[in-house]
């Protein structure tokens, strides 16, 4: 289940949830205000493993092909 960033419009509240895919948009709610006007962040991707991780083609930064 991935990990989403969330900004709550109303009180600027950011926060990490995990949620599947499939609601990674639905049902938001801020946990500080408990308003509904959620919108999901753009974040970094994290990629777990060892140094030789990179070398498969996956992952972000210069070793993964992204940069």
């Amino acid at each position: 289940m991935p990990m989403y960033e969330y900004r709550c419009t109303e009180c600027g509240k950011q926060y990490e949830q995990l949620r599947r895919m499939t609601e990674a948009d639905t049902g938001l709610m801020c946990p500080q205000c408990g308003s509904p006007e959620v919108q999901r962040q753009i974040s970094a991707c994290s990629i777990g493993g060892g140094a030789s991780s990179g070398a498969s083609g996956g992952g972000c930064g210069p070793r993964g092909g992204f940069s």
